[in-house]
Order: structure tokens, then C-alpha cells, then sequence
């Protein structure tokens, strides 16, 4: 069995928080790959998954785990290094497996005009009300999901909505393995392909299914 360091990618609005468990978990050698700052607010996500893909240390037996858009960014910065293996968590594999509303040509230009500031404040305020009423948030509901979301700064999470809206590209790695679950409301399940089922697994499961998450994780990784 090949000896592989797994590197873990976020999502949107997320960081390191997400994969608590991973990094605990012994049978993984794994690390995160932080978010780094834009270089301005058009840079592509082609170059700044080139710029991501400098931050791995190894050139051999590497395999990428991304959640939610941390699998579209996985998949880019698969396409600047040698990757044996890509794991993608309630992600998508193109843009055919997208929900529509994500795909409204030119939807995020708005974002333009709108203060960082105002976007970290609407986010923060969304999040307040929801891990109230939505249940998918009150099960995630902690003081360390609150401190992530609290930290963000809104540029960041600005270019991501646009990078989205505009993703066109697709997963070139043969060797992976998609784990979808049938409850999430972001990337419904009708819309993806050639995935792996977790049972009553939303958009969140990366957290509240995490054990199992690992678990298959670790299957896919040793298997020969």
C-alpha cells in the first residue's frame, strides 16, 4: 500500500473547522489546505488553483479531499500537480452536475457593487437567524462553527460566489470517488452522477456523518 498524504480543501464560508475529525483520526495523514486571499477580485480559478497547488509540499502519492467548493477547487488545482487519487465530499464533478440557480450567466456581477463589509454582514446575519429555525444549521450549531463564520471577511467569500457562477471546467482525475448525500439542498442529488450514497446526508455531513465520511474515505485510499 502506497504510503499518501491527503490534503483537505474547505468549502465556502468554511476553513480547518470542518475537518476536526479527520485531523484527529490516526489512519489519516492529512493536512488542510487554507483558503489564501485573492489576488484581486477577477483572478481566475485556474490561476489561483495554480497558486494552492504551490502550497503542497509532496510531488508523489497525493490525493485531494474537497467539500462543497473546496471539491470545484480541488479538481482545478488537480490540473497544476500530480494527483493519484480526488475525493470530493457534496461537491460536483462539472457544471452539468450544478444546481440551475448557480448557473445564471452574469448572477454574481452584482457582487461588484456590493462592500465587502455589507456581504460579511449579511452572512453573519443569515447565519444567526438560521442556526435557529433551519435544521440542517442547528445540528452544526456550536461556538467553533460561530467563530468560523464570524471570521470571514467578505472579499474572500465574494470571489467565490463569482467563480462559481462562472465554473466551467470538469474532473480530469480517473482515480476518485464522490460521496453525496441524498439530502442536500445545494447540489441536489438528481443533478450528479457517479457518486457514492450517504444515507440522510446533506450539505453538511462532512460534519454530522463524519465517521462514516472517514470511514469510506479510508477504504477508498488503502484499497489496491
Amino acid at each position: 500500500m502506497k504510503n499518501y498524504s491527503l490534503y483537505l480543501v474547505p468549502g465556502f464560508l468554511t476553513d480547518k473547522t470542518i475537518y476536526k475529525d479527520f485531523l484527529l483520526d490516526e489512519r489519516l495523514k492529512c493536512k488542510v489546505l487554507e483558503f489564501i486571499a485573492p489576488l484581486d477580485k477577477n483572478e481566475p480559478i485556474e490561476e489561483y488553483a495554480k497558486r494552492m497547488a504551490e502550497l503542497i509540499g509532496e510531488t508523489e502519492n497525493i490525493v485531494l479531499l474537497g467539500t462543497s467548493f473546496g471539491g470545484i477547487l480541488s479538481i482545478e488545482i488537480a490540473k497544476h500537480i500530480s494527483v493519484d487519487k480526488l475525493i470530493l465530499v457534496s461537491s460536483v464533478k462539472d457544471r452539468s452536475e450544478m444546481n440551475p440557480l448557480m448557473k445564471i450567466s452574469n448572477s454574481s456581477k452584482l457582487l461588484d457593487f456590493i462592500p465587502d463589509v455589507v456581504v460579511k454582514k449579511a452572512i453573519e446575519t443569515g447565519y444567526s437567524i438560521g442556526s435557529k429555525i433551519v435544521p440542517d444549521l442547528k445540528e452544526i450549531k456550536s461556538e467553533e462553527i460561530g467563530e468560523m463564520i464570524h471570521g470571514i471577511d467578505g472579499k474572500l467569500e465574494k470571489w467565490i460566489i463569482k467563480k462559481i457562477n462562472n465554473w466551467k471546467g470538469e474532473n480530469e482525475v480517473d482515480d476518485f470517488l464522490h460521496l453525496h448525500g441524498d439530502k442536500d439542498s445545494v447540489f441536489p442529488l438528481k443533478n450528479i452522477k457517479n457518486f457514492v450514497l450517504i444515507k440522510d446526508g446533506n450539505h453538511n455531513m462532512i460534519m454530522v456523518k463524519s465517521q462514516e465520511i472517514r470511514d469510506k474515505v479510508v477504504g477508498f485510499i488503502t484499497k489496491k
